[in-house]
């Protein structure tokens, strides 16, 4: 019974595919962004965390239905992205300071949203809204800047160096959501060009729970980003009932 009900959805939406034409569509995307380390610092006197600029670069991959003009698709963008902030102290040790720069490798998934459409016969022009999620994994951090002295407190020691993970400390694996809104222009039927600003804030802490009230540290995500994508062939799926 279990394998009847399966078929009979496998089918079902072979069969929605085909009347909707659905088209897919490749390319890559790419943009600078501003993270922001959200945590709570009042109990860490001197010390303020600053935003850092960063890039992403990806291939994104949209799954399309041309007879709904309001809904772009379904698209997934596999991502290389930096998110970096800054350990500023202040007052009387204003001289240190840790500047962290760390690499994710990122899944957003994301439901696109139109609203325009075509000015020309052959050119269309849409304002976007992209709604979604995604998942990442911290592949690597650096640390830069500078530290006190253990032998003189008057004297500061840069450093420069990989950052090591913490089985303990660190969760490597972050969930968090996704809103993106923008402008998506097609001079023809085959190409795709677009901009987007997105907001990507995580959900998950990016330590896990190793102390007791222990502060919380979010990755707050602002991105701005362009795209160009190219249209590979129709989807087809034979209609094999119709057939016989």
């Amino acid at each position: 019974m279990y394998k009847k009900i399966v078929t009979m959805l496998c089918v079902s939406a072979l069969m929605c595919v085909n009347q909707l034409q659905a088209q897919l569509y490749v390319g890559v995307e790419a943009g600078a962004n501003r993270n922001y380390l959200v945590t709570n610092a009042s109990d860490k006197p001197f010390l303020d965390y600053q935003p850092l600029y960063g890039y992403s670069a990806g291939v994104s991959v949209r799954y399309a239905f041309p007879s709904r003009s309001w809904f772009g698709g379904i698209q997934a963008v596999p991502t290389y992205i930096q998110k970096n902030f800054k350990m500023q102290r202040t007052d009387y040790y204003s001289p240190m300071y840790q500047q962290s720069t760390n690499t994710f490798l990122e899944l957003p998934v994301m439901a696109q949203f139109r609203f325009g459409g075509k000015f020309t016969k052959h050119q269309s022009l849409y304002g976007i809204l992209n709604l979604g999620g995604y998942a990442e994994y911290w592949m690597s951090g650096h640390v830069k800047g500078r530290a006190m002295s253990s032998m003189d407190p008057n004297n500061y020691l840069p450093y420069d160096e990989a950052y090591t993970f913490s089985e303990v400390r660190d969760r490597r694996f972050q969930l968090g959501g996704l809103a993106g809104v923008g402008l998506q222009y097609m001079p023809n039927k085959k190409y795709t060009f677009s901009i987007e600003g997105r907001y990507t804030p995580a959900l998950t802490d990016l330590q896990k729970a190793y102390s007791e009230n222990q502060t919380p540290k979010y990755n707050d995500n602002y991105s701005i980003l362009v795209g160009v994508q190219y249209q590979l062939p129709k989807l087809k799926v034979k209609n094999h009932s119709s057939a016989k």
